[in-house]
């Protein structure tokens, strides 16, 4: 073998050790990343997001609307494609679920607002922090790991 020859493959073995580390080095951080933290102070509406009183609200009122319209318009095909379940919750309950949101609130924020909210139907049951169990005590058992 030549010394050329023998180069070329220490060359090739070390890009492939570097890339290996690489890849493993960014794999070992993605749990990392995916943790986000609340920052408390910024958390909830603000002056900056109540356009949605202006803009967000009145266009997602056309849009429920139009939903609803739609539904109603495409129901018979639907039943007969057997899909008239899908098509009521994108044409008519996401709409209408999306004008009670808390104005100038996102979706994760308006959960969070959501879930503070008492219950007197359930019962929390803390099994290992932070796992809990809800029991409503109307119809639902809910487990969060």
């Amino acid at each position: 073998m030549t010394v050329k020859a023998n180069t070329q493959r220490t060359v090739k073995r070390k890009i492939f050790t570097m890339i290996t580390s690489l890849s493993l080095i960014v794999a070992s951080m993605q749990p990392a990343l995916a943790a986000i933290e609340i920052d408390e102070e910024d958390f909830g509406p603000s002056y900056g997001t109540m356009a949605d009183t202006i803009v967000g609200k009145p266009l997602g009122l056309v849009t429920a609307i139009a939903g609803t319209a739609a539904y109603i318009v495409s129901l018979p095909f639907s039943l007969i494609g057997g899909n008239a379940d899908q098509a009521q919750q994108k044409l008519f309950v996401e709409p209408w679920d999306a004008m009670g949101r808390c104005l100038g609130c996102t979706v994760a924020e308006d959960n969070y607002y959501k879930s503070q909210v008492t219950d007197n139907n359930v019962v929390r049951i803390i099994v290992d922090q932070p796992s809990e169990i809800l029991i409503n005590t109307n119809d639902y058992v809910i487990v969060r790991p």
